[in-house]
């Protein structure tokens, strides 16, 4: 008989650590941003389409946060991108100094982060001011021009740019 409860009492308690777990790192819905909403998930996949960095720094594979300028053929304009070639945004409800995106939002649009006490640096084609910001959360967010820079979770290599025009975000323009 002791037996038979264990069985059932081991993955009981491993269920029910687990969802306590998920409780505890914010799995529940919270009350950010509107963007958080399930239209970017709604939307398409990326598609492929051709970016050309103008710089291409030995170290762009690192962990460095080297910004440049690429051409983007889908966009038909020159973008910002970061040291990996991914296409950045920015948010329309930003301000100054500050970042809208958080929670919900920040998990589809990650922000640009950086480490403490590090700078970013501009590539080739980037004439605008690169600064960092402090988040709520207590990260150091990349800006440009003063407005903090976020990726997009769906663009999954270098040159995507699906995120443009997507709940107020656009791609940056160096």
């Amino acid at each position: 008989m002791v037996r038979r409860y264990t069985r059932v009492l081991v993955p009981a308690t491993v269920l029910l650590a687990l969802s306590i777990g998920f409780v505890a790192c914010g799995g529940g819905s919270s009350s950010t941003t509107p963007t958080q909403s399930t239209a970017a998930a709604a939307t398409p996949k990326p598609s492929s389409s051709t970016t050309t960095a103008t710089t291409a720094p030995a170290s762009s594979t690192t962990a460095s946060t080297t910004l440049a300028s690429a051409a983007n053929a889908k966009l038909g304009k020159n973008i910002l991108v970061d040291s990996a070639g991914k296409t950045l945004y920015t948010y329309d409800k930003d301000t100054a100094g500050s970042s809208a995106c958080t929670g919900g939002c920040a998990s589809i649009w990650p922000p640009l982060t950086i480490a403490s006490g590090s700078t970013p640096k501009a590539g080739s084609g980037v004439t605008g001011t690169l600064a960092t910001i402090m988040r709520s959360d207590g990260t150091t967010q990349v800006t440009y021009k003063g407005a903090p820079l976020y990726t997009y979770q769906q663009d999954a290599k270098a040159g995507d740019a699906s995120g443009d025009g997507v709940n107020s975000f656009h791609a940056a323009i160096p």
